[in-house]
């Protein structure tokens, strides 16, 4: 087995969701919500207008990476990890045929700064875990916006 010269975790996940696109994509664009909904993230600090700290909890222990937010707006939500983690993320909302519902995809990639954290993550199964709690954030994010009465 050879190593892959970048050993990176991706995560792809979707989720429908029985709530309207523009409230969904809206909740999600704000970032300060992740607390709420993205599982593992315990607080959201906001540095400036469109960069944040998480304190996230990892198989690796407290991590508090910063994000920027490259994109935002037409029911997308793109970031960039530029510190702690290497790597990016984006959250879709499409809305389907009848508009009472939505499609929320979820895309993630990354890899842990520094070799030695990239072993232990390795070790430890992050990528395993980085899919779990994206699969638990979407139920979670389904369970806050279907439970909202419009």
């Amino acid at each position: 087995m050879g190593m892959k010269p970048q050993e990176a975790g991706s995560v792809a996940i979707e989720q429908l969701i029985d709530a309207p696109a523009p409230t969904v994509a809206s909740y999600i664009g704000d970032f300060r919500n992740a607390k709420e909904w993205m599982v593992g993230v315990e607080g959201v600090e906001s540095l400036s207008e469109d960069s944040y700290r998480l304190m996230l909890e990892s198989p690796v222990g407290r991590l508090e990476p910063e994000v920027r937010i490259l994109e935002h707006g037409n029911r997308v939500i793109r970031w960039t990890y530029t510190s702690a983690i290497e790597g990016s993320g984006e959250v879709t909302v499409s809305e389907t045929e009848d508009g009472s519902s939505c499609l929320v995809s979820y895309i993630s990639n990354f890899r842990l700064k520094g070799k030695v954290l990239n072993q232990a993550a390795r070790f430890v199964g992050m990528e395993r875990f980085a899919r779990r709690n994206g699969e638990r954030s979407l139920l979670r994010l389904k369970h806050l916006m279907e439970a909202r009465r419009y």
